[in-house]
């Protein structure tokens, strides 16, 4: 029953704390009824407990999402609080003003009220509601995708609740901070916080935060291609989501999941496990974005077992649920994907659309590896000329560099090299190796090498494998393929890399299968071993491999022979092993991870490949190799000596590979600028870090405006209106710019087009 109305300031704290009581039982319709039936009183009262009164009538309103209203009392409760001045009572209102601001779209009127409330509870050094007000604006960031402000704002957050010694605030906004940098592909920082808030939520025995912060965590372990440590992960959130019988979280679990196993190419798994979140996810419901991201996945699987009809069906799901609610991530993907469809329709237009959708929507979301991850996609796509995948794969591998992703770094590096092979070229391979080595010969002047090159000869005649070691992209698998060349020319050479095929994969894909040795073998497989029989096999990774199979692969060396699954009888076997790995094998031996009996038995010869800075008497050598092999220079041209001093001084992280990757990056943009420009031009292919200190802002706002026009022509096929749209400027921009920077149309003929 309604309380007896009183007057003056009993009143007032009468009908506070009747107003309050409601709100707390969130009976919201009854506080917003008793407010309106004595408004006027109310607001002609003034003073604080009317401005508190106002407060919770705005709280009311808002929660039943009576936005106008909301607003409109708030704003009266401003008014009549302003008057005490900045009290944290105005500080509070603020907070409240700036979440009906943002539910309304008002989003820089809501930055403003969260920033003025931070402002009042700093200068009250009230520590609590200022770390509030904090998180409030890093998630009014987030929204935006504003990932930098929002990160920001959350540090300073973070900084607040240790002094308080808030462990719970502490944990919930870590993990936040951990998702952003997640989102943004800086997996190192995600994972260190994401981790933080494991501990602290485990020490509280928050166990719904720790299954979030584990799904979290394992999440990054994916897209890092860990996927053991994903598994882990994706374990330990498990029983905290059934003990807490999480509907959601269970979805997004068995979501992460049936991604990890078509990951690793477990597809009917991966199918089971999708299927099961797809019907947990309609039970919460079937337009929820939840059922989206499942759809999604679902349309991923179907790709890889190019169902392509199935993937159609879902992905087009999908995007309805994502448009309608205005996922741009998510239709980022969803575009990938009918870009893939589309190709293996052949229907060129619309699948190069689609891309260029994808790749926008990633840019505007502003959600980095997922735009590498459309970017590699499409490098691979033959929708593109091989100029622009060449382009798209270049603009991947700067970010997983940039990151240090080093698993997807040393897969693009590999794309690039394939992807260059295809392309058109104006001499034969016989016309290219008459005036450079052979295409198997290991190009060096190191005095180590060459003196181990030497000896090769020697060692070809034995019977011990070969293990060769150093850092990735030195040219390992050159110098086995120049091994092979020396021992046994013309005969298979065999080349598998152990990190790259799941374990479940990798013994059938070694010693082969008989059919029906297991489900899903329908015919007779003769594996690697047999494929490379009377050759050379080379075993690129062997560090990765898994310790049940190193023992097998010991028995095969030991008795050279080889008994495919579900086969009685071992086939004899006449191979030259040759092996590899970037990590120390000793170490892993003494730690347990390497079988001893193994390394002993493939480290009878072993040669360390040094890295590309401690040898770099080899860059000039394999710099005229890489550019013979492409058309940076005019026939006869000379390498420029300034551009020969910048590719010695640089310290090539990646080696060998990474040269190589230079040289056709500068291949594909030296196409895009007037003749002249080669020096000047690859400054853009080099790491900002390594740039002077000493060079003007002018210079480098310069080259950075250089660099994004000649990609975003390159993007455009030469067209400068796409130009223009691409980079959001007026097409007269474009014009102006291209004749200051002289860069052209999409080279070759492209370039000589009228515009």
């Amino acid at each position: 029953m309604r309380q007896t109305k009183q007057t003056g300031t009993e009143y007032l704290a009468a009908q506070l704390h009747y107003v309050r009581k409601l709100i707390d039982q969130r009976d919201f319709a009854g506080a917003v009824k008793y407010y309106e039936d004595d408004r006027s009183n109310i607001e002609r009262a003034g003073g604080r407990q009317a401005g508190k009164l106002l407060h919770l009538a705005a709280t009311a309103y808002a929660s039943l999402s009576d936005y106008p209203a909301a607003l409109k009392t708030a704003r009266v409760a401003q008014s009549v609080l302003a008057t005490e001045g900045d009290t944290v009572i105005l500080g509070e209102l603020f907070l409240t003003l700036g979440g009906i601001l943002r539910d309304s779209g008002e989003i820089r009127e809501a930055e403003k009220a969260f920033r003025d409330a931070e402002s009042i509870f700093r200068r009250n050094d009230r520590i609590e509601p200022q770390s509030r007000a904090l998180n409030q604006l890093a998630g009014l960031f987030f929204r935006q995708q504003d990932y930098r402000n929002s990160l920001a704002a959350l540090m300073d957050a973070v900084t607040l609740a240790r002094e308080l010694g808030d462990k719970k605030k502490l944990a919930f906004m870590t993990g936040n901070m951990g998702r952003i940098y997640s989102f943004t592909g800086n997996f190192a920082e995600a994972r260190k916080y994401l981790q933080m808030n494991i501990d602290l939520s485990t020490e509280l025995s928050d166990w719904t935060e720790t299954a979030r912060a584990c799904l979290s965590l394992g999440y990054v372990y994916m897209q890092e291609g860990s996927f053991e440590k994903a598994e882990v992960a994706f374990d330990k959130a498990y029983p905290h989501i059934v003990a807490t019988s999480n509907t959601r979280d269970e979805v997004i679990y068995l979501t992460y999941l049936g991604e990890l196993r078509y990951r690793t190419n477990q597809f009917d798994e991966a199918s089971q496990i999708l299927k099961t979140a797809l019907a947990k996810a309609e039970e919460i419901g079937a337009e929820t974005t939840l059922t989206g991201r499942v759809l999604r996945h679902l349309a991923e699987l179907s790709l890889r077992v190019e169902d392509f009809r199935r993937a159609h069906r879902h992905a087009s799901k999908a995007m309805v649920i994502m448009k309608r609610a205005g996922d741009s991530t998510e239709q980022a993907a969803l575009w990938k994907i009918m870009g893939c469809i589309a190709e293996s329709r052949d229907d060129h237009k619309k699948g190069a659309k689609a891309f260029d959708q994808a790749l926008r929507l990633a840019s505007d979301a502003g959600v980095p590896f997922e735009k590498a991850e459309i970017l590699v996609t499409a490098g691979l796509s033959k929708l593109f000329p091989t100029k622009r995948r060449l382009n798209f794969l270049f603009r991947a591998e700067e970010f997983y560099a940039r990151n240090r992703i080093d698993h997807k770094l040393q897969q693009i590096e590999k794309l690039i090299a394939d992807v260059a092979k295809v392309k058109p070229s104006s001499t034969t391979e016989e016309e290219t190796s008459a005036g450079t080595p052979a295409r198997d010969e290991f190009i060096t002047a190191c005095p180590a090498i060459r003196q181990f090159k030497s000896q090769l000869p020697a060692i070809a005649r034995s019977d011990l494998p070969l293990l060769l070691t150093g850092p990735t992209g030195v040219g390992k698998d050159q110098m086995a393929r120049h091994f092979h060349g020396l021992c046994r020319p013309g005969k298979p050479f065999v080349a598998v890399n152990c990190a790259s095929v799941p374990e479940t994969l990798l013994e059938s894909e070694l010693f082969g299968y008989r059919r029906g040795s297991f489900t899903g073998a329908d015919c007779d497989r003769q594996g690697l071993f047999l494929a490379a029989n009377g050759g050379v096999l080379y075993l690129d990774e062997i560090g990765d491999m898994p310790l049940a199979l190193q023992a097998k692969l010991l028995g095969v060396l030991e008795r050279r022979k080889v008994l495919p699954l579900g086969a009685t009888t071992a086939v004899d076997l006449d191979v030259k092993l040759v092996v590899a790995t970037n990590r120390n094998l000793e170490q892993m031996v003494e730690a347990g991870t390497f079988r001893r009996d193994l390394y002993y038995r493939i480290s009878g010869i072993s040669f360390e490949i040094p890295a590309l800075r401690d040898r770099k008497e080899d860059i000039p050598l394999l710099l005229n190799h890489f550019v013979a092999r492409s058309s940076v220079l005019d026939q006869g041209g000379k390498f420029p000596s300034e551009l020969l001093a910048r590719f010695i001084e640089y310290d090539w992280p990646g080696n060998t590979r990474e040269l190589a990757n230079k040289v056709m990056r500068l291949e594909v943009m030296a196409e895009m600028v007037t003749e002249g420009d080669l020096t000047e031009l690859a400054h853009s292919i080099f790491a900002p870090e390594t740039e002077a200190i000493e060079r003007s802002l002018f210079e480098k706002v310069e080259e950075f405006e250089r660099q994004l026009i000649t990609e975003a022509m390159l993007a455009a096929g030469g067209n400068k209106s796409k130009a223009a749209r691409i980079l959001g400027v007026h097409e007269a921009t474009i014009r102006t710019k291209l004749k200051r920077h002289q860069v052209s149309r999409e080279g070759g003929v492209a370039g000589r087009q009228a515009s």
